[in-house]
Formats: structure tokens, C-alpha cells, sequence
């Protein structure tokens, strides 16, 4: 629901959209878990080589990264357009259970990890949203990553809005 706005504008310009569902959403397995998961459904629903544009949203972004970085999806995803993601983590992690949480900690080995090898991310056009007045990526700067050149903070009211967002969905669109 979060992405219908997007899913119906991109669908009127024509491009195919799919919105994968990877469970288990909280992340417990960890994010590795999620990217596999992630790698499987386009590969399925893609084929393994058809190139395409990527859209990730808060952890998405960070399953999006590690797909891109480790599994090896950079060599097909010519843009990466991710909201609201905590690329140098959330405190708000510590007050959830599971790996997947411990994974998106500041300073945690994952985006130690996805931090030293940004480099494999050099043919990929990054595009990043984010909102200054974010409540649940703590601190909200975390999401403001600096490796893209294009980066758009629509003040957005709250994080879980940032999907259906005019300003980010008439961007994404028009990139």
C-alpha cells in the first residue's frame, strides 16, 4: 500500500513494477536472509540478467544494498533510487529483537561491511530521499547518504510516508 502512488505513476509511463513481499518483514533472520530472498524473487521474476531499476524503502534499502554489493546485483541495476534507508544505521535497532536489527546498528559489522565495499556501486546511479523531520531513522542524517550524487530531502512528515511522498514519487518518476 505504501508504494501505490509510485507503482500507479511508474505504470503509466510504461515501466513494469513488482513489489516483492520478503518475509519474515521484521528482519529477524537478518538482512543477508532478506537479500537472498530478494536476489531469488527477481531472478524469478526477471530472469537472471534483465537489467532494471531498483527502489528500496527504510530497511529495504539496507536488503537493497547488500543484494547490490554481495549477491552481485550491481552488474544488472543501472539505478538504485532508496528512501529513507539507514545507511550508517538507527539507534531505534536497539530497541528491536533479531538479527535483522542488530544488523542495522550503528557501527554494526553488515554496514561495516556495505560501507567498505561501495565501490562495486560505481556503475550504478544512486538516488536517495530522505526526510530532515524522520522519527524512526535516528539520526535522520543517516538516510542523507553522501555516495549519491542526487540526494532530495522532502521534509516529508513522517517516515512511513516518505513512499508515497509528491516530491520523491514525481523524482523517481522523472529519473
Amino acid at each position: 500500500a505504501m508504494f501505490q502512488r509510485l507503482v500507479a505513476q511508474l505504470n503509466a509511463q510504461g515501466h513494469r513494477c513488482w513489489v516483492p513481499k520478503l518475509r519474515p518483514i521484521d528482519g529477524r533472520r537478518g538482512i543477508h536472509d532478506l537479500a537472498c530472498k530478494l536476489k531469488q524473487y527477481v531472478d524469478e521474476q526477471l530472469g537472471p540478467d534483465e537489467p532494471f531499476a531498483l527502489v528500496g524503502f527504510s530497511m529495504g534499502c539496507i536488503v537493497s544494498r547488500q543484494y547490490l554489493q554481495v549477491l552481485e546485483g550491481a552488474r544488472r541495476v543501472p539505478a538504485f533510487f532508496a528512501i529513507s534507508g539507514p545507511h550508517e544505521g538507527t539507534l531505534l535497532a536497539y530497541l528491536y529483537f533479531g538479527k535483522g536489527a542488530r544488523d542495522m546498528r550503528p557501527g554494526s559489522a553488515l554496514l561495516t561491511h556495505l560501507k567498505m565495499t561501495e565501490d562495486r556501486l560505481s556503475q550504478v546511479a544512486l538516488h536517495v530521499y530522505w526526510t530532515s523531520l524522520d522519527l524512526t531513522i535516528l539520526p535522520a542524517r543517516s538516510c542523507d547518504w553522501r555516495l549519491a550524487a542526487d540526494r532530495l530531502n522532502s521534509q516529508a512528515l513522517l517516515h512511513r510516508f516518505m513512499p508515497a511522498d509528491r516530491k520523491v514519487c514525481a523524482d523517481i518518476v522523472q529519473r
